[in-house]
């Protein structure tokens, strides 16, 4: 079997080192008592930064902050409705997990003149999906969400008409 050695990289460290205990050695242990300052002083100039030996050729750049971006002026409006075939039975106030109780409360205008209606609640239907009929409750309109006066009067008459189902129920 063949041996194979290596050998130590001598690093910048270990090259100070080995020369503080070069000039030590050297040096006569004498009773002075400047021996000891000077071996306490050694480790003091090793902590000290050593300077570069050449200035960096241009001033560091500092990039100003980058500007937040602009809040959007326009909001389009949010058309998720299913398609009739999907329609849930039952629309529920995500708060309450309830009906809306003043369904003429849940859609209010943006603006006085305008044709877009925001929702006040967050709307969810619940609903069962898939072979096994998994029940599941998803989104319908999220709170503040900018919706169209068509979108808005399906969900307004499904929402009566679920109204009407619980007062004749009751």
């Amino acid at each position: 079997m063949a041996a194979s050695t290596t050998r130590p990289r001598k690093t910048a460290a270990a090259k100070t080192a080995a020369d503080t205990s070069s000039a030590e050695a050297t040096q006569p242990a004498a009773d002075s008592p400047a021996a000891p300052t000077e071996a306490a002083d050694a480790p003091a100039a090793e902590a000290r930064p050593k300077t570069p030996d050449a200035a960096p050729l241009e001033p560091p750049t500092i990039h100003a902050a980058p500007e937040p971006p602009a809040e959007p002026g326009y909001v389009s409006p949010t058309e998720v409705i299913p398609d009739d075939e999907h329609l849930a039975d039952v629309i529920l106030d995500d708060a309450t997990k309830e009906p809306p109780a003043d369904v003429d409360a849940v859609f209010q205008p943006v603006t006085p003149y305008g044709s877009t209606l925001m929702c006040t609640v967050r709307l969810v239907e619940r609903t069962f999906l898939g072979p096994h009929r998994n029940p599941v409750e998803r989104l319908l309109q999220p709170k503040g969400a900018h919706v169209s006066e068509n979108v808005a009067a399906r969900i307004l008459e499904r929402l009566v008409a679920q109204a009407a189902t619980v007062e004749a129920e009751k």
